[in-house]
This record gives C-alpha cells, sequence and structure tokens, in this order.
C-alpha cells in the first residue's frame, strides 16, 4: 500500500449504485443515502469513522455505473479485507466493483479532468413497470433530430438556462467535449461528457433534447443557450434516466468503467 507521511492508508474505488431508494449521494441525517451506507460499512470494517469523498454529488433517484470515490483510514486491512467486507455491509442496491491503494493527494473530484452521464429514455410507453425507475418512459422520440441538435453544445458556453436553482458553481461556463443521442431498440441514449456540470444541468438538457426528440425546431437549443434563462425551460427531466457513467483521471490507472445496465454496447 502507498502510505502519506502521515501514516494513513488512502484508497480510491468505483461504486455503482441504483439510486431510487436512496435521498442521493450526500450523506443526510435520517436519511438513506449512498455516501452514508458507505461511511457506515467502512467504518464497521475499520472500527472507527471513515469519511468518504465522491468525484459528484447525485440527486436522489439518480444511478451511477461509474462513480469514484476515496478514502482515507489510519486502520490497516488487507485490500481485498476492504472490498469485500464493504459489499457484504452495503445494502444490495450498492456495489464497489474495485479498488485500489492510492498517493496521499488524491481527491476524486478535485483529480477529475472529465465527467460522463449518460441519460436513458424509453419512448414505447409511459408506463413500463419494469423500466419507469430505471428509464425516461415516454412517447416515440427522433433520436437523429435530438443528436443534430445536441451538438450546438459542444465547446465552453455560458450554461445558465441550463443551471438549477440553489447551484452554487461561482460560474455558469463549462466545457462540453462530447454530446451523442443514438437508439438501440427501445431506448434513446444520450452521452454527454464535460469538464464538470452545473446543479441539474445533464437533466435539463435531457428535458430539451425530448422537447426536440417530440417536435421542436431544430434550433431550440441554440436559443435556449443564448437566452441564459433557466425560465425559459420547461420541467428537469426525472432523475430516473440518469446515469454517472463515468470520471477520468489521466494520471491514474483505473479500470475502464462498467457499462451501465440496460444497454447493449456495440
Amino acid at each position: 500500500m502507498l502510505l502519506g507521511d502521515d501514516h494513513q492508508h488512502h484508497f480510491a474505488f468505483c461504486v455503482q449504485y441504483r439510486g431510487t431508494t436512496f435521498s442521493g449521494w450526500q450523506k443526510q441525517f435520517d436519511q438513506l443515502t449512498v455516501q452514508g451506507e458507505l461511511e457506515r460499512a467502512l467504518g464497521t470494517i475499520a472500527n472507527t469513522h471513515v469519511a468518504v469523498r465522491a468525484a459528484g454529488r447525485t440527486d436522489a433517484g439518480v444511478h451511477a455505473s461509474g462513480q469514484i470515490a476515496g478514502f482515507s483510514t489510519q486502520a490497516d486491512r488487507p485490500l481485498a479485507q476492504w472490498l469485500r467486507g464493504v459489499n457484504a455491509l452495503t445494502p444490495d442496491d450498492i456495489h464497489v466493483s474495485w479498488m485500489q491503494s492510492v498517493s496521499a493527494d488524491f481527491h476524486p473530484r478535485y483529480d477529475a479532468v472529465s465527467r460522463r452521464y449518460t441519460y436513458l429514455y424509453h419512448d414505447r410507453g409511459r408506463h413500463n413497470p419494469f423500466l419507469n425507475q430505471m428509464a425516461w418512459c415516454t412517447d416515440s422520440l427522433n433520436d437523429t433530430a435530438m443528436h443534430n441538435a445536441a451538438q450546438v453544445l459542444l465547446g465552453e458556453h455560458d450554461f445558465s438556462t441550463f443551471r438549477g436553482a440553489g447551484c452554487q458553481s461561482y460560474t455558469p461556463m463549462r466545457r462540453v467535449d462530447r454530446c451523442e443521442v443514438r437508439r438501440e431498440g427501445d431506448l434513446v441514449i444520450m452521452n454527454i461528457e464535460a469538464n464538470a456540470f452545473l446543479l441539474h444541468m445533464v437533466r435539463n438538457i435531457a428535458s430539451a433534447l425530448h422537447h426536440v426528440g417530440q417536435g421542436a425546431d431544430a434550433d431550440y437549443l441554440r436559443e435556449l443557450l443564448l437566452l441564459k434563462d433557466r425560465q425559459q425551460l420547461g420541467m428537469t427531466g426525472p432523475a430516473q434516466g440518469l446515469y454517472l457513467s463515468e470520471v477520468s483521471y489521466p494520471t491514474y490507472d483505473f479500470p475502464a468503467p462498467e457499462k451501465v445496465p440496460l444497454i447493449r454496447h456495440r
């Protein structure tokens, strides 16, 4: 294991979770959260409190297939014991897929250079009992129109129109490196990658693309960007369609992210 000057052990890990039953990532008093369950499990293994940090906070109902988190502890346990123990002590809706020792200065949020989110629409009916907690169940969408419209988001822009109320970022500027929409059977899949995201930014983009998919003008997203006014956009896309699917750290040799459930991947 790599040890810092403080004689602590430092770990990074990838955690997957189905967000349906959780009140988001961030630990809250008297609420079931992903961070709270991970800290409880790791604290049991360490016999002391363990603080867990993540690449990003996800909202209630949002899922993750590639969330990266980390913790430091003076407890000396084999790596395999940490991994087996955290998976044994957390609910079935949480799974740690890998864990690695890292240097003392690793920070899952500040060391990340980009993040990728995946948004799933199921466009063959509004009330699918098997998918309505894992995708936005909706009427038929034009995925080609959605993909073409999404290309206006590429580059650095002021994303004020897509910024949720309560966002604490000091700037609405973000750089989007990729935004693609494609169809796989009854699923329409949006993948978006950026250096960082504003509060509810992806879900608001998903909502705008939903309008395009249902027939809104091809310049709809361009107009929204220029308006810089959240009031010009309607509802925020439902949480259940959103997945944190990848976080990139070029200086660390982390395993490739797991695939988002439901997607066949070509």
